[in-house]
């Protein structure tokens, strides 16, 4: 008997039906088809992710305790006269070494597993001790702390892309987003506008190009999820920075934000909504359930955010939000028939 997990049960029960219906199998076949497979409970793989997760953080408080504090690197360092530069090459060292040693085993066991991944945290932490000496040695340029954010970006990517590694290319965005904003600040000597934006405009440029870019990487082969990450990663950071510049408008700095009133703002507000609905749009047009989820979860903060800017002191809290309750359930419900007569 066929042993499948329950979206794979959902997936044939769903066919089985659709047959019986369009009369290309009798309902004694589809009885038997029905009984022909089992479902097997797959709860050991999300336990195993939040293990996992556990383990993730573990190490990086253990890493934050050991080496961010730099007392035994410094005790080290005395011991045996090493200077900046040798510490970062000693730690660029231990990156190659176990980079090899992670595509050794990504040789020998090509198949995804979370044991596998987690490995590549140690690279990851071993990269960014290595670029922080690299900037101590040289004194970050004369405070161009941006630019050491931008070598860690690339050695992440280009490694998550040669690895095959989630977990590089995932660090690899999170440190662009640093990158980006202290070499706009740089450029700009720590002014509140960079090209005319602030700092929420700036990132949901950011957002808008990584969106881009991993549109135009569709074609192309390369590893599969870094392309997914991208997507979802950009379409994440310009849904969040849209929601902040509905708030804060292009504000540069906080007294010109709460001198300003609210109605002001309403052009940005509006954007912001038409966003939201146009993901929620191009991720039903697409069938792309994360896109259709974002664009659902932040026109519910849309509208939380615009209640408490404009409507928390001048309505009833009871009324208010029962006819939130209301409209959702009926939107709900309308999704829901909608999708039944499809």
């Amino acid at each position: 008997m066929m042993e499948v997990d329950k979206r794979e049960a959902q997936l044939l029960r769903r066919a089985i039906h659709a047959w019986e219906g369009e009369q290309l199998i009798t309902a004694e076949q589809a009885e038997k088809l029905q009984q022909s497979y089992k479902v097997v409970s797959t709860d050991w793989q999300t336990i195993t992710l939040y293990i996992f997760i556990a383990a993730i953080s573990c190490a990086l408080m253990a890493f934050g305790s050991l080496v961010l504090d730099e007392k035994w690197i410094e005790i080290i360092r005395k011991k045996f006269s090493l200077t900046d530069g040798v510490i970062a090459a000693l730690f660029a060292g231990l990156t190659i070494f176990l980079c090899y040693e992670g595509w050794r085993r990504n040789k020998h066991q090509p198949v995804f597993s979370f044991n596998r991944e987690l490995f590549w945290l140690l690279p990851v932490l071993s990269i960014g001790v290595s670029v922080v000496y690299l900037g101590k040695s040289v004194n970050y340029f004369e405070g161009n702390y941006g630019a050491f954010w931008l070598v860690a970006t690339a050695c992440y990517g280009v490694l998550g892309i040669t690895l095959h590694s989630r977990l590089l290319w995932s660090a690899m965005l999170l440190c662009l987003i640093p990158a980006y904003v202290k070499l706009s600040y740089y450029l700009t000597g720590d002014a509140s506008f960079f090209l005319g934006m602030n700092l929420p405009c700036r990132m949901a440029l950011l957002g808008a190009l990584l969106v881009l870019v991993a549109w135009l990487m569709r074609p192309f082969r390369i590893y599969a999820p870094v392309k997914d990450i991208t997507w979802s990663g950009g379409w994440l950071l310009f849904v969040i920075s849209g929601w902040l510049i509905s708030i804060f408008g292009n504000c540069g700095t906080w007294d010109e934000w709460q001198q300003l009133r609210q109605i002001h703002l309403l052009q940005w507000v509006i954007i912001y909504t038409l966003q939201c609905v146009g993901m929620l749009l191009l991720g039903i047009r697409m069938k792309d359930d994360l896109l259709r989820d974002l664009a659902v979860v932040f026109l519910l903060l849309d509208l939380y955010t615009r209640y408490f800017e404009y409507l928390w002191d001048h309505t009833n809290k009871g009324l208010f939000f029962g006819i939130l309750a209301i409209s959702f359930w009926w939107v709900g419900r309308l999704i829901e028939r909608r999708m039944k007569r499809g």
